[in-house]
């Protein structure tokens, strides 16, 4: 039997939320660290590479306690991107045309440099260790678009490879890898389930609610939601059986209904509410991994 752990994306407080996620069910006995398969977008990266290193997740939490190096324009670099994102898929692009588009705002908006966001503590700290064999992490081309998913055998300093997972378009600088400067994975999407594919067992963790409450819309989330689920189908069609964590009632709160994911003074509080939620989910999860 193969396990895997699918972990999505959601800025600093999403770190917070996974870690504490993470931590509540290994005192439960489920330990995610364990996985043969640990994959990571953005804020996932993070975590996930935690998890197969073995790291302390409450230093994970305090390194990104701390105020976000933003771009010069603060906020706006998420404002613009959405808006970039919202008329990307109003004209109907192919995705990694409209990652293309993402990309090329990306390489335009003014930032911190490269090497103060690569060298940030969060990324630092695993400087110089090897690479897991079990984590994976994304990332998405800005020149192309191309999605990517860096490995052990890729070969790419761990420090570089997390930090171009989290490379928010607008808010982070691209980073440089091989000549080629990458963003944030979840610019494919925030989650990029269907890595897990044909695993016995998957357990895929969304800092996103996966769906609106009913009677609203939003054409942006309702795009994103649609990729989502159909990643999770896939993950079911090849037999996989699948537990999803989804934000509960309280990290909702805490993250302000995702509104406030970058925000560093809400992450020791997510990493409190992922705990407790690792109390309540754990007898679900503890099905699917011992299946």
């Amino acid at each position: 039997m193969t396990r895997a752990v699918v972990l999505g994306g959601g800025g600093p407080v999403g770190i917070g939320w996974e870690c504490g996620l993470a931590a509540g069910l290994a005192e439960a006995g489920i330990d995610l660290g364990g996985a043969d398969l640990i994959v990571g977008t953005s804020a996932g990266s993070v975590v996930g590479a935690g998890l197969a290193l073995k790291l302390d997740l409450a230093v994970t939490v305090d390194s990104v306690s701390q105020p976000l190096p933003l771009t010069v324009g603060g906020g706006a670099g998420l404002e613009e991107m959405m808006t970039v994102l919202g008329g990307a898929l109003a004209r109907g692009l192919e995705p990694a045309q409209l990652r293309a588009e993402l990309g090329a705002m990306a390489l335009a908006t003014p930032t911190v440099t490269e090497d103060d966001f690569v060298g940030a503590p969060v990324f630092s700290r695993v400087g110089g260790r090897e690479w897991p064999a079990a984590f994976r992490c994304t990332a998405v081309d800005t020149g192309t678009g191309r999605f990517q998913v860096w490995d052990q055998a890729a070969g790419v300093p761990l420090p570089q490879a997390l930090a171009s997972s989290c490379a928010v378009p607008g808010v982070f600088p691209p980073v440089t890898i091989d000549g080629t400067r990458y963003m944030d994975g979840g610019m494919r999407t925030p989650l990029n389930a269907d890595l897990a594919a044909g695993h016995d067992a998957v357990i895929a963790v969304s800092c996103m609610i996966l769906s609106l409450p009913e009677g609203m819309s939003d054409p942006v989330f309702d795009a994103i939601s649609r990729e989502v689920a159909d990643e999770l189908a896939t993950v079911r069609g090849s037999g996989a059986a699948l537990a999803v964590v989804a934000p509960g009632p309280e990290f909702l709160e805490v993250s302000g209904w995702g509104a406030s994911l970058m925000d560093p003074a809400r992450v020791a509080d997510a990493y409190q509410s992922g705990l407790r939620q690792a109390a309540a989910e754990a007898g679900r999860l503890r099905e699917v991994w011992a299946a």
